[in-house]
């Protein structure tokens, strides 16, 4: 149904009971622009692929690290001359005790990289496995395949592929007697 067979109808059924023309006429207004809005929008999908961390240090780029969906991988963006880091990073080196981005250096992650995936820098959370990153953001797999052959990098190693058990905490119940009981007895 178009959107001004819509409205008549609606304007209508409402002719014999009171409305505010201002306020109907700014309703079909803005559901016009959704609604075109969704009709000629686009989404664009973007082509980057994300890749997990685990030993590779891609050359030519900033030596920081991003947080991406815990994953803590190198800083895509290219250096600055005459810098180790990007803009970003490098501001942000500024302001740490260490001289690094908050999450710190890729090559020094490169040096404490092991398949137990415990990099967690200070005051942060914990690296996560890859295949939890794939699952919240539903990536192909196939597609991360392709993509790491066309680096020459080897495949991304069982530890990434391994989902992580949490346990559930368990917690006590407490019950408490109520005063007000005690007199009903």
């Amino acid at each position: 149904m178009q959107t001004e067979e819509l409205f008549s109808q609606i304007e209508d059924k409402l002719e014999n009971n009171y409305y505010d023309k201002k306020t109907f006429m700014l309703i079909k207004k803005i559901y016009g622009e959704i609604n075109d809005f969704k009709n000629n929008e686009k989404i664009k999908k973007s082509n980057k692929i994300i890749l997990p961390f685990y030993g590779h240090i891609a050359p030519g780029k900033c030596y920081g690290i991003r947080k991406n969906y815990n994953l803590y991988t190198q800083c895509t963006r290219s250096k600055q001359k005459d810098n180790e880091y990007c803009k970003i990073c490098h501001k942000q080196s500024l302001q740490t005790e260490t001289n690094k981005p908050i999450y710190g250096d890729i090559r020094d992650r490169k040096k404490q990289w092991n398949e137990e995936l415990q990099w967690k820098p200070k005051g942060h959370s914990k690296e996560v496995p890859f295949i939890e990153v794939i699952d919240k953001l539903q990536i192909d797999f196939e597609k991360i395949k392709i993509e790491i052959k066309k680096l020459g990098w080897r495949d991304i190693p069982e530890c990434h592929l391994n989902r992580e058990t949490k346990k559930k905490k368990k917690r006590n119940k407490q019950y408490y007697l109520c005063s007000s009981d005690e007199d009903e007895i």
